[in-house]
């Protein structure tokens, strides 16, 4: 790998993720933070100041400006994500695109078909499957069946409203679902399997819905596994004590999963067995906050966020040498398969029932 090869970096949307992202570029070193790209123009120049980029409001530009670009971050909101990438494709440039991959079915289902047959280095930003606990868990899990899984997202931005950005609260946009749950279900998809149906219900008992809050403030997801598992989610934003926890049940096993920070404790032996306890933690630094600051009990040796850390890394590493590029753990064609999931949930809370979770390349509404 050609360690050495200085790849030009251009950052698309200058919110928070970017600010992770940014700074976890600078502690990786070499690379240009070339161009940083934001609609609020002040935001865009205040950023591309203290990274050493050129400031811009039209993305475009980019593509049609910055010399030699090696990468692009595609970190706006998800109403903006299929028009970047169709420029990435025909400028052949290799891409990393936050969370969720698309703004709809039918685009993630578009996006999927045109990178299809392609050879570009891209990833999606679904960074807990990097997790080292991750990694322990389907070590622990090798060889085991899982027969049930049990997860909860629960906490209160909803009560809050401190996420800064009114997306976060408008269906249509984003919401709870497409925040922080999604990052739950997608390492649930990527520990236990694919999921082939889901029954959610949905509540707005202590956050009516208006103009400005239009998404669910609770939920129940109930999960049938394409292995013949079952599982169940708990996700609120109208909560005031958090709860965010995940546990794999089989015959002989019971592991309890955390990303951030992450550890794994549990147990493994079956019922006439003694059982092995499991109780694990991983030397991680703290996460940067949502306020782009860094933690102040961070030591010089972590990186400034290690849940982003990882997966960029990689990224970059596949994009030096394309060789390297089965280490990405989320394209976009498996990312599109949890965001098929979410709209399956969205689908049973609009009609009640049990909705099948059809595959990314089934033309189905």
């Amino acid at each position: 790998m050609d360690r050495k090869r200085l790849i030009n970096i251009a950052v698309i949307g200058a919110g928070n993720i970017a600010t992770r992202h940014l700074e976890n570029l600078v502690f990786l070193g070499g690379n240009r933070i070339a161009a940083i790209c934001d609609l609020d123009e002040n935001l865009a120049r205040a950023k591309a100041a203290t990274y050493g980029a050129q400031a811009y409001t039209d993305w475009e530009k980019i593509f049609e400006e910055i010399e030699d670009l090696g990468a692009i971050l595609i970190c706006t909101p998800p109403v903006l994500r299929k028009p970047v990438i169709q420029a990435a494709v025909q400028n052949n440039v290799p891409f990393l695109c936050e969370k969720p991959p698309a703004q709809s079915l039918r685009e993630a289902r578009e996006i999927t078909a045109l990178l299809r047959g392609t050879n570009l280095v891209h990833s999606v930003g679904f960074n807990q499957r990097y997790a080292p606990s991750v990694d322990r868990c389907l070590e622990l899990l090798k060889g085991r069946q899982i027969n049930l899984v049990d997860a909860a997202v629960i906490t209160s931005p909803g009560l809050t409203r401190n996420l800064g950005a009114d997306w976060f609260y408008l269906k249509e946009k984003g919401g709870s679902l497409f925040d922080n749950t999604i990052h739950t279900l997608d390492v649930i998809r990527y520990i236990a399997g694919d999921i082939d149906a889901v029954h959610a219900l949905g509540s707005n008992l202590t956050i009516p819905i208006s103009d400005c809050f239009t998404i669910e403030d609770s939920m129940s997801i109930n999960l049938q596994f394409s292995s013949g598992a079952i599982g169940s989610v708990l996700l609120s934003w109208a909560c005031a004590q958090r709860r965010n926890d995940l546990t794999f049940f089989g015959r002989d096993i019971r592991l309890s999963l955390s990303t951030i920070p992450p550890r794994i404790e549990g147990s493994i032996g079956a019922p006439n067995e003694k059982a092995k306890s499991i109780s694990e933690q991983f030397p991680q630094g703290p996460a940067m906050g949502r306020s782009g600051e860094i933690h102040p009990n961070r030591q010089p040796q972590d990186p400034p966020d290690p849940p982003h850390f990882k997966e960029i890394e990689v990224f970059l590493n596949a994009i030096r040498n394309p060789s390297l590029t089965s280490a990405i753990r989320s394209n976009f064609a498996d990312a599109a398969r949890t965001t098929a999931l979410l709209h399956a949930i969205e689908a049973s809370i609009a009609s009640g029932n049990v909705e099948k979770v059809f595959p990314i390349t089934e033309d189905h509404p």
